[in-house]
């Protein structure tokens, strides 16, 4: 049940009141990690994060940062999206899966000015038991952008790189939020990462501990009290980071909720573990 007030959250209901309404394009987040043969709701296509993000080898400065207006303007012919639709993204069903994929879609089409956008509270386990399945065709249901030539997003306010990350650290106005699992932040690797460790200062603050046992965001004031017990500011810019960039846009579209001011460490710990220290 949904206990999160938030116009770009919706429970799974919002899906199947709308079944029938053609302007309604519904993309499934959970990307390269589906299965083949996976069930996915019948109306959707799936979208992996790196789908709709500037590639690059692992742990360089590119992997992670979004793509510029131009590519997305493509991208949307693609997904049929266009100034009269609304958008309905699910994800894996956290605690226990998932990475926030449905918020890193909202984060990203929010840089290109697209607000008419929501994601589904408590993910595809509440969109599966709706009854629309079909079994999941790569060819046939994943967005192709084989033919998009990407270039870098400018202007993304909402982000920060590497350098000026750097030049942050320490500074008592700004706050740097690890979404990654505690134990990563306590120094396990397990994305492959070049350090161990945490950026020095920063707060823990796991993307998944945002949603109850059955994967629905917290209330409101829940959040607000667990943020704060944290020790976040409002008064301080938060810099959210993970692996690369995924869990900390989650975890960055709910604190600028609860009004915070979020910036987005997009080619996060990965990158960062090349160049910084680490504590």
């Amino acid at each position: 049940m949904t206990q999160f007030d938030f116009k770009k959250l919706v429970d799974a209901e919002y899906l199947l009141n709308n079944r029938t309404n053609k302007n309604i394009v519904v993309i499934d987040a959970r990307g390269g990690m589906l299965e083949e043969g996976s069930l996915m709701y019948d109306k959707a296509t799936v979208v992996d994060w790196t789908d709709i993000s500037l590639l690059g080898e692992f742990g360089g400065e590119e992997l992670g940062k979004l793509l510029s207006k131009e590519n997305y303007q493509q991208i949307f012919d693609k997904l049929g999206i266009d100034d009269d639709s609304e958008v309905v993204v699910y994800g894996f069903t956290m605690p226990e899966q998932g990475f926030g994929d449905e918020a890193r879609v909202v984060y990203t089409f929010n840089y290109v000015g697209f607000e008419n956008i929501k994601f589904i509270d408590g993910g595809f386990k509440q969109v599966e038991k709706l009854g629309f399945n079909k079994n999941y065709e790569p060819t046939k249901d994943r967005l192709n952008v084989s033919d998009v030539v990407r270039n870098e997003a400018t202007q993304n306010d909402k982000a920060i790189f590497t350098d000026e990350l750097l030049s942050k650290i320490g500074n008592e106005d700004v706050q740097i939020i690890d979404t990654r699992l505690e134990v990563e932040f306590n120094g396990r690797v397990i994305y492959g990462e070049n350090k161990a460790g945490h950026i020095p200062g920063a707060i823990s603050l796991p993307f998944n501990s945002l949603v109850d046992n059955n994967g629905f965001l917290k209330s409101r004031e829940e959040l607000e009290k667990y943020v704060i017990e944290k020790g976040l500011d409002k008064n301080k810019l938060q810099i959210t980071y993970c692996t690369t960039g995924v869990r900390a846009s989650y975890v960055a579209v709910i604190l600028e909720e609860l009004g915070f001011n979020v910036r987005n460490y997009e080619p996060s710990f990965a990158r960062y573990a090349n160049v910084g220290e680490v504590e």
